[in-house]
């Protein structure tokens, strides 16, 4: 199911919750997160992810900073785990199915690539999500949108 989730356009959804920058790994462990909230809500999320900001795993995120989220926090990699050990099951790989496991799932992302960071751009294709979520520069609290 994840691979219906390899978009560029979720991967910059879940980059601009998380504060502008996703790692490949970290991106992989959000598609499995986003299968773990709901059928349905996974869903629209693909088709659209601006679908993203009326969840309610995301919007108990809104307005506070990332250290402040703590059990709130998505757990994104734990599904792998689980996922991991499905596979392991489905195939009767060994214990150690990792390897196995992630050549099965592992794909190129669809569609275009585009920098969150262009807050035109995002403002254009993840209005909600860039409402909610605004980029901050690093440094002192109150520091200038990028």
């Amino acid at each position: 199911m994840t691979r219906e989730a390899f978009t560029w356009d979720l991967w910059a959804a879940a980059e601009r919750i998380f504060g502008g920058w996703v790692s490949g790994d970290g991106f992989c462990c959000f598609g499995l997160w986003m299968v773990g909230i709901d059928r349905e809500a996974f869903a629209r999320a693909v088709i659209d992810p601006v679908a993203l900001a009326d969840t309610s795993e995301v919007q108990c995120l809104v307005g506070r900073p990332r250290e402040l989220w703590n059990d709130d926090w998505p757990e994104w990699e734990s599904p792998d785990y689980v996922a991991m050990e499905a596979y392991g099951l489905l195939t009767r790989a060994d214990d150690d199915c990792g390897d196995a496991f992630h050549e099965a799932v592992e794909a190129e992302p669809r569609g275009e690539q585009w920098d969150v960071r262009c807050e035109d751009e995002a403002m254009r294709k993840l209005p909600k999500l860039s409402a909610m979520f605004p980029l901050r520069a690093a440094g002192p609290v109150g520091a200038k949108v990028l």
